[in-house]
């Protein structure tokens, strides 16, 4: 399970990932928007999401925009805190058919800018921090789903992070990992006309680099 994670990459680099695959990044404003480094993301934080422009054609463009994260789905109208199910992360094995996440799979996919996503191991009150990255990247994306609920608080926008079971650089620390897509597959993930489920798979082995990150911790999200 994925709890905290963090995206330290510029715009720049982001804009240059897209030009790469060959979709334009645009955003909401002409100005290209500061993004200042976000070292621990955690649920219910505000953190940026790209999504397709025009869903039946990922091709055309997508969009740079914050979301919260911790989704909260188009069907719940009340205040935003009597949402208690926590939906920082939608297992990629029941996503399709799980009330919470079944249409925002179906129509509302999107990409979730991260540099690296934080694990513990370890008895409770002396864990151990682990860092985990893409091998040889600065940047990758997770596998997201975005929705919006008109709420007694206001319009919400909220993401999740599709999670699979756990690939061989990740299973010695946690049973689970975030699903990682390669950069050649975010079209596809875009996509609504495409089957995204070959793509909710654990990356192949010596893909992920682990890392302890610092000192014990003894207090965990």
């Amino acid at each position: 399970m994925c709890n905290r994670y963090g995206y330290l990459a510029p715009v720049s680099r982001l804009v240059d990932e897209f030009s790469q695959a060959r979709i334009p990044l645009r955003f909401a404003f002409d100005a290209t928007p500061n993004m200042p480094p976000r070292d621990a993301i955690r649920p219910t934080n505000t953190a940026p999401i790209v999504r397709a422009l025009d869903p039946r054609d990922p091709g055309a463009g997508v969009e740079l925009v914050d979301a919260r994260w911790w989704l909260v789905p188009f069907f719940h109208k009340g205040p935003v805190r009597d949402w208690k199910p926590m939906c920082t992360n939608a297992r990629s094995e029941t996503v399709a058919t799980t009330p919470s996440f079944r249409e925002a799979y179906r129509r509302r996919r999107c990409l979730v800018p991260a540099s690296f996503w934080f694990e513990w191991t370890g008895a409770k009150g002396s864990k151990i921090m682990w860092r985990f990255a893409k091998t040889g990247a600065d940047l990758f994306c997770f596998a997201g789903l975005w929705d919006r609920a008109e709420t007694a608080d206001g319009t919400i926008e909220s993401f999740t992070v599709l999670t699979c079971a756990a690939g061989s650089d990740a299973a010695p620390y946690h049973n689970r990992q975030p699903v990682v897509l390669e950069r050649g597959d975010w079209v596809r993930w875009l996509d609504l006309e495409a089957d995204p489920a070959p793509l909710l798979r654990s990356a192949e082995a010596g893909a992920i680099n682990v890392e302890r990150a610092g000192e014990v911790e003894h207090a965990v999200d």
